[in-house]
């Protein structure tokens, strides 16, 4: 009888044999919620997320009561922590945190300028240790990501046909990267594959970069004594 009536049914929910209608203005719609004849009855009602669940449809969740009050609490709990941290008011917080964000993005940005001019430094050094063209050295307490860096500067000297370096990185892992030239054929990470599981880990790469790493430290001599070997193979 409601959907005889005109009543719509929204988000594909299911109803049962008894539905409430609810009436407002020309809109006659089937609900399975909790009605309320009016707002004091239910207290404060605080929206906390409102999201797309579908084409043209939107969700609001909100809380009510008591539990609209402590959300409005512990969130007032938290700007003021904020406040604490950044030395400032609530009035002045966005402003802060931007300036701090901008403050970030530029110093990560010259820290990876400074780490990219270090890994430049470095290669000049190493690729005088190259034997026929090939140079596999232990580089100890760089980060991963910076130790592909220096084999990256190594490998764009152009008398360089393969680079393989392997250290312990800050934190006490094992970090193995390897990167060939051009005209090389072998695939960057079988020149560390051997390696990889002799430090106790694994990686991965295709092409011309390979990456693994891993915790046996101990090990990591050994590993770069095997990845010499492989590197005996190029083709």
């Amino acid at each position: 009888k409601a959907t005889q009536a005109g009543a719509i049914a929204f988000f594909g929910d299911k109803y049962g044999d008894v539905v409430r209608v609810l009436e407002a203005g020309d809109s006659i719609e089937l609900c399975g919620g909790t009605h309320a004849l009016a707002t004091g009855d239910i207290g404060l009602i605080k929206i906390v997320e409102e999201g797309s669940i579908g084409s043209n449809l939107r969700r609001i969740e909100a809380v009510t009561g008591q539990n609209a009050i402590d959300y409005v609490i512990s969130t007032a709990r938290t700007i003021q922590k904020l406040n604490e941290l950044l030395d400032t008011n609530s009035a002045a917080l966005i402003d802060v945190v931007s300036r701090k964000v901008v403050e970030a993005k530029e110093l990560n940005d010259e820290i990876k300028s400074l780490r990219l001019a270090a890994a430049r430094g470095r290669a000049t050094e190493l690729i005088t240790k190259s034997l026929n063209g090939v140079v596999v050295q232990r580089v100890d307490q760089m980060m991963p990501a910076d130790l592909r860096e220096l084999a990256l500067a190594i490998r764009a000297n152009k008398e360089i046909k393969a680079v393989v370096l392997g250290g312990v990185t800050p934190s006490g892992g094992v970090a193995l990267v390897a990167a060939t030239g051009a005209g090389v054929a072998t695939p960057a990470g079988e020149l560390i594959s051997q390696a990889a599981k002799l430090v106790g880990g694994g990686g991965g790469g295709k092409g011309d970069v390979a990456t693994a790493g891993g915790k046996n430290a101990s090990a990591l001599d050994e590993a770069l004594l095997a990845a010499v070997q492989a590197t005996s193979k190029l083709a």
